[in-house]
């Protein structure tokens, strides 16, 4: 019973699965790191059995019976903005990690897993969750209207302003939809407007360890200036990384 205890004391972890050998291999991964794993071999039961567990992530393949990895992906992050998704897939193109992200993926892994690596992205997205406000949290007050600075973490840049209590963005005054690791990349340039951030600052801050491609900055970068039209905003120093500039008096 002690060993059962312990093995659930980081809470469980919902491992979307088919192939019996991955399953088996996460599922005892998770449970050496105290994990409890929870594995559901297709997509008919993910739903149902994210909504009884409640698990602190979820790792999900690509292509899995039952539905596409990629469509429970949207529907969990429809059910919860905050939990940790993370796809665990064969694939290495760019255009499927861009689609994972767009349907609210927090991360990509390339299969053959390796191990630590597994365990340090799992435990920096966990990382990020806690330090974020709690789902329901009473919305930030109002800007004060006496012409001080504004309290709520409002941001102007342009056509684009920035909330960053209540994580949304507006672009000419239009919700955009943005997913936690452009949110993350958005926010750090902002806290930062005006310096040159490396590459490596970038993935740490980000993604919570730099032990990934730099290409996956590029990435990110380059779809945060797509839906933020902020091809002016974000500027590239070569041989570096990124500068948001300043806002423009």
């Amino acid at each position: 019973m002690a060993l059962e205890n312990s093995r659930a004391a980081r809470g469980s972890v919902l491992v979307v699965e088919d192939d019996l050998a991955s399953a088996e291999l996460l599922a005892a991964l998770l449970e050496e790191e105290g994990f409890q794993p929870i594995v559901c071999p297709d997509g008919g039961t993910v739903l149902e059995r994210f909504e009884n567990e409640r698990p602190v992530a979820i790792l999900i393949d690509w292509v899995i019976p039952g539905g596409p990895g990629i469509e429970l992906c949207r529907q969990i992050r429809g059910r919860d903005s905050m939990v940790p998704i993370v796809f665990v897939s064969g694939r290495t193109d760019e255009a499927s990690v861009s689609r994972g992200l767009d349907a609210g993926a927090d991360d990509f892994l390339t299969k053959p897993l390796r191990s630590r690596e597994l365990v340090a992205r799992l435990e920096a997205h966990l990382r990020k969750v806690s330090s974020l406000p709690p789902q329901g949290a009473p919305p930030p007050p109002p800007p004060p209207t006496d012409g001080s600075p504004p309290v709520d973490g409002t941001r102007t840049f342009g056509d684009v302003e920035i909330d960053l209590v209540a994580r949304t963005a507006r672009v000419r005054g239009q919700p955009v939809t943005l997913g936690s690791l452009e949110f993350r990349l958005l926010e750090y340039f902002v806290r930062n407007a005006g310096v040159a951030l490396s590459r490596g600052q970038i993935l740490n801050e980000v993604h919570g360890y730099d032990d990934i491609p730099t290409e996956r900055v590029d990435l990110l970068v380059r779809r945060l200036r797509a839906k933020l039209s902020w091809s002016d905003w974000i500027t590239a120093v070569p041989g570096y990384g990124y500068r948001l500039e300043r806002p423009r008096k």
